[in-house]
């Protein structure tokens, strides 16, 4: 008689694959995506330069309301550096907002902006010790939260040099970890993973243009698309260059007064 195996899930695990999620992250930012993301992505971005204005565009623009055409993200924002400007964000939000609301229309900016404020969680984390409890309590913000679709690291890195003992862990191998250990808590979610890290962050002896980057979603330690920020010059211009699996390409941009940015190309 043949033995017959049966999957075991979890309730956290039959909730989640049985919540519809809206795949709103298909088509989103397509002036630097292209084609947009997909769930279950892990986008890696890093700079010599302050990655926080880019970060700050892509929440604000995630967050914009379906009925102003937006993509209505619900967004987790764990910040461990302390760089984030939230000034510039509420800055950057509201322009948005006004942007897209037409012409005579009678609606309360500073309600609207608290509500779409509704949909961004964030934590900060001062220590190691708290970074890891925060990893470890994501499960249990995507019970509560079931319409999370990005999670974002700023920065994942934050914390290498006050774990670091008598044996240094090689930097490429300490993100690695970082990865699996998040992917093994998110996997049964629909999440798309965002994470920035200063550029010299990296010890591999290939130059970081040419990392590997992977098409296969289940190799939890890959990362499908890579990121460089690049300052051009003082009239604060900036290049993007974007290398993911099957495309590499280059992207401009500029801030703006209300520090959003104006995509050049």
């Amino acid at each position: 008689m043949a033995l017959t195996k049966f999957k075991m899930e979890s309730g956290v695990q039959l909730l989640a694959r049985l919540f519809k999620k809206t795949d709103n992250v298909k088509n989103f930012y397509t002036p630097l995506f292209q084609t947009g993301l997909k769930f279950g992505e892990i986008i890696e971005m890093y700079s010599q330069i302050s990655l926080t204005p880019l970060i700050t565009d892509i929440i604000c623009e995630a967050l914009l309301p379906s009925n102003l055409g937006g993509p209505h993200l619900n967004i987790l924002l764990i910040c461990t550096d302390g760089n984030m400007d939230f000034n510039m964000l509420l800055s950057c939000l509201r322009k948005k907002l006004l942007d897209k609301i037409p012409l005579c229309t009678d609606i309360d900016i500073d309600k609207l902006i608290q509500d779409v404020l509704n949909n961004l969680a964030i934590y900060k984390v001062y220590d190691a010790t708290q970074f890891y409890t925060t990893i470890h309590k994501i499960e249990s913000i995507m019970i509560e939260y079931p319409d999370t679709s990005l999670i974002i690291f700023h920065t994942l890195t934050a914390f290498y040099w006050s774990e670091q003992g008598f044996k240094i862990t090689k930097m490429d191998f300490y993100i690695k970890n970082l990865l699996k250990l998040i992917r093994k808590i998110t996997k049964d979610y629909k999440i798309t993973l965002f994470y920035t890290r200063p550029e010299y962050f990296s010890s591999s002896k290939d130059t970081i243009e040419n990392l590997e980057t992977s098409s296969e979603h289940s190799a939890v330690d890959k990362v499908n698309c890579r990121i460089q920020l690049l300052h051009v010059d003082d009239c604060k211009n900036y290049q993007v260059n974007v290398n993911n699996f099957d495309s590499h390409y280059t992207k401009y941009f500029n801030i703006t007064d209300n520090h959003s940015l104006n995509w050049i190309s």
